[in-house]
């Protein structure tokens, strides 16, 4: 793999190859793919989050806020903080709009200026001072480019805090390597000063990204010590280099102050996470033992064979493994027996043992040491499998130098070829499977079949898609699978509300609170169920409930309003829906509530305040312009309403309402030609419209009517 290939090429043109190369692998993997829609934690952490979505939201809220946009010192935070990366989406966004695939683009152009600093960065790794054309340095970075298990962190937006912590990573390696010097080690005290705040900037902006940056700086100090140390005698040369023990003390100082901060910054809480998430971190003993290094395996098999991919890991995806005769204990031994073997390769162990550093010191956060919401990440890998992909073109790099025979090289090299052939085909494969959801979530039931939160998210999305019967097979599997999934509980009793089968929809609805009493969605639905069935008191009861597990809760209120107004209050309907538009400024169904009981009263006055306050939360909204223009035809205002019709015909020329609603204006005006032609043009828009048909039957029977019916 090292030896030159064919006549020598010029520097320049060399370059233009081999980054060239990279640059087309790296589109051949991804940009096909880079349409599609949001998906998966995309929804959650960009769709729905204000701090991502409101461009005004002030910086030091974004410095205060989880990834998701909650307070990180909420109690049900999950303290994941990565304010660049949301900084990062929300600038996207106030530029360019809400485009997932340009978002996808952006990710897919970061991992390609990624793979072009890896050849750089990978012979700083190995101290290379190679003059071959393609060194292994630079088949290590091809390999990275192309290898499958960054999918997630590239095709699902959200892993952008990947890339970004990635990116600050390699700079802050690349740095710190100034600072190796010659093998005297002869660095002058100047440089050092400049150097280490530059590596401590650099990790503090990654770990911004991404909790996992504040691995660089023990990633410096294992390959600086590397560097320096003899393989005979390690431990002395480590003592007797005073300058490289000063550096080391420097960095470890340097990372307990972020740790002690990121800690200060969460207020030393720890987040909640729910035991279904995570079943290894819960178990205790042998089990979890024998558990969390079955899964270090599962890692390794991952990255040397990125078939089974999945986008969630979680519930009984990975049973546990609680006996020492349980069969996957072999495997636990076996990945034991190939690391020791690697490390106790002598005559290469500095290359091996920088490899191995590399792949295991970022990996760290996700080992099992500090409880994580997930049993396998696939994007927590990208960082790791840098060490990986160094330690596998080293490995054929090893094997094409010690072949003398050019058949045998030849079949390495093809070897080589053929692994990464397949990863740009499996990466394309993967890719597209994370273009929408439906695929997504397919994807995943070859994987992990036994998963209940992959049938869950199955059924979740032929819901919003009106795919009744694929919801209800799905929801009843994930029940299926884990009976106590409160979640797929309340939305299979939603669906049976739906369907106005209120039993079952009470026995699910009480299923999912039996199994999560705090679940507050829960208690809402279950007022909902309650109300449809006029059992107000009860379903008061169970909205009350809510809203004592869950003080800010628009939605409830909301439903709340519309008990009372069943009950025949309409002053406190009226009081409760104004109590959740100053929850929730933009609830436009509070909004329409309120027009509408006003406008039954024929209280046109106070129709015209509520659109008012509403418009100016809800600008242009063409349902609230709407009722306007209704409200002032009813008081005689014909010219102001009339200007908001020609508006809203003018901007949503295909809405049948608004041409039959001007047409009664102008009916109601005395305006008959103008109302005729509104009637006729709304019945071409819809010719099933009997509104319309009666209106304009009515204007043609007596042309002298001047008023009409809204």
């Amino acid at each position: 793999m090292g030896a030159k290939l064919g006549p020598r090429l010029h520097p320049a043109l060399k370059s233009i190859f081999r980054y060239g190369l990279l640059i087309v692998l790296s589109t051949c993997c991804y940009f096909p793919s880079r349409t599609g829609t949001f998906v998966f934690d995309d929804t959650v952490a960009i769709v729905k989050n204000k701090d991502v979505t409101n461009g005004e939201t002030p910086l030091r809220d974004l410095f205060r806020h989880d990834f998701w946009g909650s307070n990180l010192t909420d109690p049900t935070s999950h303290k994941s903080y990565r304010p660049l990366t949301i900084l990062s989406f929300q600038q996207e966004i106030s530029l360019f709009g809400m485009d997932p695939t340009r978002m996808k683009t952006t990710n897919w152009l970061l991992h390609t200026v990624i793979g072009l600093m890896l050849p750089k960065f990978f012979s700083i790794i190995s101290w290379s001072r190679s003059r071959k054309q393609f060194s292994f340095e630079y088949w290590a970075a091809v390999l990275f480019v192309v290898h499958p298990i960054h999918t997630e962190a590239i095709a699902g937006i959200v892993g952008r805090a990947e890339l970004l912590a990635t990116f600050w990573f390699i700079v802050g390696v690349v740095v710190y390597s100034t600072l190796f010097g010659s093998p005297q080690n002869r660095t002058s005290l100047w440089k050092h000063a400049a150097i280490l705040p530059s590596i401590f900037l650099c990790t503090i902006i990654s770990v911004l990204c991404k909790e996992t940056g504040i691995t660089v700086l023990a990633t410096c100090a294992a390959l600086d010590i590397l560097t320096h140390i003899t393989g005979h005698s390690p431990v002395k040369s480590f003592l007797a280099n005073r300058i490289l023990q000063a550096r080391i003390i420097t960095l470890f100082i340097m990372t307990s102050t972020l740790i002690y901060g990121r800690l200060w910054i969460q207020d030393f809480t720890q987040p909640q996470f729910r035991d279904k998430d995570n079943p290894v971190a819960i178990s205790k003993g042998l089990t979890r033992v024998l558990s969390q290094n079955y899964l270090y395996c599962l890692n390794l098999w991952l990255l040397l064979c990125p078939d089974w991919l999945s986008f969630d890991w979680a519930m009984d995806s990975i049973p546990l493994v609680r006996s020492l005769f349980d069969y996957r204990v072999l495997f636990v031994i076996l990945f034991y027996m190939f690391m020791i073997s690697l490390l106790l390769r002598t005559r290469i162990r500095n290359h091996i043992l920088k490899g191995v550093a590399l792949m295991v010191i970022p990996f760290l956060p996700a080992c099992g040491i500090v409880r994580v919401g997930f049993v396998i990440a696939e994007r927590v890998l990208y960082i790791p499998s840098l060490g990986y992909c160094y330690l596998i073109a080293f490995g054929f790099d090893q094997l094409f130098e010690k072949v003398d025979t050019r058949w045998i090289r030849v079949l390495v090299g093809t070897g080589f070829f053929l692994v990464c052939l397949l990863f740009v085909v499996r990466t394309m494969q993967r890719s597209a499977s994370w273009a929408t959801e439906n695929h997504l979530f397919r994807s995943a039931l070859r994987v992990v079949p036994n998963n209940a939160k992959v049938h869950y998210n199955i059924a979740r999305l032929a819901t919003d898609e009106g795919d009744k019967r694929t919801a209800f097979t799905f929801y009843r599997r994930a029940i299926e699978l884990y009976p106590e999934y409160e979640a797929a509980h309340m939305n299979l009793g939603n669906l049976y509300r739906d369907e106005r089968n209120y039993e079952m929809a009470l026995k699910h609805l009480k299923k999912a609170i039996e199994f999560h009493e705090d679940f507050h969605t829960a208690w809402m639905n279950l007022g909902i169920v309650h109300a449809a069935m006029k059992n107000y008191d009860q379903a008061l009861a169970s909205y009350q409930r809510a809203m004592r597990k869950q003080k800010h809760y628009p939605n409830c209120m909301f439903n709340l309003g519309n008990l009372y107004n069943d009950m025949g209050n309409q002053s406190l309907a009226l009081a409760t829906w104004n109590e959740t538009v100053q929850q929730d400024s933009q609830h436009i169904k509070a909004w329409n509530n309120m027009v509408n009981v006003y406008d039954s009263a024929n209280m046109q006055k106070e129709v015209l305040a509520v659109t008012d306050r509403a418009l100016r939360h809800l600008p242009g909204n063409p349902t609230l312009l709407a009722a306007q223009a209704t409200a002032l035809a009813k008081m005689g205002r014909y010219q102001q309403a009339e200007r908001i019709y020609s508006d809203l015909i003018r901007t949503n020329p295909r809405v049948e309402k608004y041409h039959q609603n001007m047409g009664v204006l102008y009916h109601r005006w005395g305006k008959l030609e103008q109302a005729e032609r509104l009637y006729r043009e709304a019945l071409k828009l819809n010719p099933d419209s009997q509104m319309a048909k009666t209106n304009l039957a009515k204007l043609m029977t007596s042309r002298q009517i001047q008023t009409g019916s809204f």
